[in-house]
């Protein structure tokens, strides 16, 4: 069933700055542990389904790691290291020139081929343990649990938002639905006022999403001043990322702890083949699934990532209100809220759905801004002096999320250094060519072996190879700033569909790189064949120049994925779910193909269709009727098949259809489990592989019997 919205968890309408906010259901409270772990997971199947995507299995809370998963990236980071070390004490050993310029440049060149050893001994230190916590779910409202849920808009198409709003309304338990429209449109007033959400605007743009929210927060302080109930938590939602059924009930319990200002939990896509993966895998997938447990464990606490958050209203007055001063404002706050004293914790359990970006001209964009955002953070708080304020493992956290972003530089200088060896002539090394190829292979194999253990398997090496790529242009942009420090303006990544479908363009950068490289890897190999002169050994020759393809191959794969067509633009609003389903048509019995929030593609027996340009359709579950208009229909196998859409402006229509997407009443869908939206559904062919999270965490059972004993 549908979680149905409470009559008090919104105004009656929607109206524009300055109304009272609704009374909320004040009941007394239950009495509940934080540290006892316990969510609600009855609902969710724990069987992996190839046919669903791969955030599912987090649709219950994930706490503790199972022993095989911990033990595989204990042994996978300790072999690699093993590895490292083994190489660099063979190249030493038994490998190097006896002196003068040789020795120096091979001292270099092994200085970088054993340099990541120190990365990997921290994180091997860092990602040690992941096991999260969690507090018992909310059900009623209770003093100092009272919510709002915040969603900031600007230019987003209906087919974006409308989902958002209206699965945000429809939650338990009764709360507030805001609606922060900075790009003042009355379409959305009116869509608010249907879905009972209340609607915000301000005469004065400034500080972009910060601004928006701190007007927000102003209203809402002048009314508790004025008398109304006050708000303590605010669920902070971007326009695109629709909430499922348990994002309050799972979280508010955080909040009984008066220490902890902030909350964050995973962020989760449903656009399946979105240029950074989907949240399970990529960076968004190691970030979410690997380094926040980790983090939290640790004591750290999390950073707010913006959106599937949650935030202490009291501690944002503290602190004079969400940071401005940068274009991060959700990073920034997280070091305003821990100068103050205030605490953070990581809810493992996806909360929300949202879009990735589609293209890689949406990734950059994106990437920038948090680059350079970072930039910003780390000259205004003197991150590099912070340890008076944060603790030994915070101070190497959030200052490792801003170094971070300047990756791009150290990769070209990466590339340039063999490069440079290997143009200087130098005689590097003393090995046999084969032999170093074969020990070259192998310690590349174990290190990408054992990296992908110690990371969960949330990597994808080819995804992760291409997405350092492209990193590079977004490094250089951070560079140039800490270097002109020149101001920034906040920009929105576009979720709207494009004009033309085109092909992702290639940052030059990425082709003078490529094209320096294979120059290189040209003009040295014509030295080895004796076509041109050439100063150095074959054996020095394969020593630096291994290194050197191996570069030029991995810009050749972030190049191709940029120019990909299945990351080419799109001129669709929303996003298609394939699913087979029965349904009713003018009250003839048809089968639904598949369905987006801007409308549906059927299949119906030849002749049923109506000639009217407008169809009557009962969704799996529902009783009411929406009306759809006609877009193509065509003849297929004793069938037809058509198209339809929803009409701008049938918001009842938009609601429906989004509920039943992400809100998917149970037993509606054949073979799909109990909890799990439509939206999970994927198409094609299947991994032949298991659920990520599922091998990192287990089945639902088995998290439920450790839970047991744990508590």
């Amino acid at each position: 069933m549908y979680h149905q919205r409470s009559q008090l968890s919104n105004p009656p309408l929607a109206e524009v700055d300055g109304v009272p906010a609704p009374t909320t259901d004040e009941q007394a409270p239950r009495t509940l542990r934080r540290s006892s772990f316990r969510a609600d997971t009855a609902r969710f199947s724990s069987a992996p389904d190839s046919r669903l995507a791969g955030w599912t299995p987090g649709l219950r809370l994930l706490g503790a790691e199972t022993r095989r998963s911990r033990t595989w990236a204990h042994i996978g980071v300790l072999v690699s290291i093993t590895a490292i070390v083994v190489y660099g004490t063979w190249r030493i050993m038994f490998t190097m020139p006896p002196s003068g310029w040789n020795l120096v440049a091979a001292w270099v060149l092994v200085a970088f081929e054993v340099l990541p050893v120190t990365g990997l001994v921290i994180r091997a230190i860092n990602l040690w343990n992941l096991d999260c916590s969690g507090p018992e779910p909310v059900t009623t409202v209770e003093p100092g649990l009272r919510a709002a849920v915040f969603i900031p808009t600007y230019n987003e198409p209906v087919e974006v938002i409308a989902p958002t709003i209206a699965a945000a309304v429809a939650l338990e338990p009764a709360h507030q639905t805001w609606v922060l429209d900075d790009g003042d449109r009355p379409w959305v007033r009116e869509l608010c006022e249907s879905y009972g959400a209340r609607y915000v605007r301000r005469d004065q743009h400034t500080h972009a999403k910060a601004g928006n929210m701190n007007h927000a927060l102003g209203l809402m302080a002048a009314e508790v001043a004025a008398g109304a109930e006050p708000i303590d938590v605010i669920g902070v939602l971007d326009c695109d990322h629709v909430p499922l059924p348990h994002f309050l009930t799972a979280t508010l319990g955080w909040f009984r702890d008066p220490e902890l200002a902030l909350v964050q939990a995973p962020q989760n896509y449903y656009n399946s083949g979105a240029f950074d993966d989907d949240g399970d895998t990529g960076e968004q997938g190691v970030f979410f699934h690997v380094q926040l447990p980790a983090r939290d464990r640790a004591g750290a606490g999390t950073s707010w990532c913006g959106s599937t958050s949650f935030i202490r209203v009291s501690a944002l007055q503290q602190i004079g209100g969400i940071a401005t001063d940068t274009i991060v404002e959700d990073f920034h706050t997280t070091m305003l809220l821990i100068r103050a004293g205030w605490t953070s914790a990581y809810h493992h359990q996806v909360l929300a759905l949202g879009l990735a970006p589609d293209t890689p001209e949406q990734y950059l964009l994106q990437r920038r801004r948090w680059g350079m955002g970072c930039m910003q953070v780390l000259v205004q708080e003197r991150l590099w002096a912070a340890k008076r304020w944060l603790s030994w493992r915070g101070y190497y956290e959030y200052l490792d999320a801003t170094v971070w972003w300047l990756e791009g530089v150290a990769t070209v200088l990466g590339f340039m250094i063999p490069v440079v060896v290997l143009l200087s002539g130098a005689q590097v090394s003393t090995a046999d060519p084969w032999v170093f190829m074969v020990v070259f292979v192998a310690l590349f194999v174990i290190r990408l072996w054992g990296a992908r253990r110690l990371y969960r398997q949330h990597l994808h090496w080819g995804t992760a190879f291409a997405l350092r790529i492209l990193r590079i242009p977004v490094g250089l942009a951070c560079l140039w700033w800490l270097l002109t420090r020149r101001s920034l303006d906040f920009a929105v990544t576009p979720k709207a569909g494009a004009e033309e479908r085109l092909r992702g363009h290639v940052p030059q950068i990425l082709w003078w790189l490529l094209g320096l490289l294979v120059a290189v890897v040209l003009y040295a190999g014509a030295g080895v064949a004796g076509v041109v002169p050439w100063r150095t050994s074959p054996s020095s020759t394969v020593t630096a120049g291994a290194w050197v393809v191996l570069a030029g191959a991995v810009l050749v794969m972030g190049i191709r994925r940029i120019q990909a067509v299945e990351f080419a633009t799109s001129r669709r609003n929303a996003y298609r779910v394939g699913v087979s389903a029965p349904i009713r048509v003018n009250g003839v019995d048809g089968r639904l193909l598949d369905i987006s929030l801007g409308g549906v593609a059927i299949a119906m027996p030849t002749g049923a269709l109506p000639s009217a340009s407008e169809i009557e359709l009962v969704l799996p579950g529902q009783s009411e009727p929406i009306v759809l208009e006609a877009v193509r229909v065509r003849s297929a196998d004793d069938a037809e098949i058509a198209s339809f859409r929803v009409r701008f402006g049938d918001w009842a229509a938009y609601r429906t259809i989004a509920l039943w997407v992400f809100h998917t009443p149970d037993g509606v869908v054949e073979g799909l489990p109990d909890g799990t939206p439509v939206v999970a559904l994927r198409t094609g062919r299947p991994p032949a592989r298991v659920p990520t999270l599922v091998a990192q965490y287990g089945p639902a059972e088995a998290q439920t019997e450790r839970r047991s004993l744990d508590g």
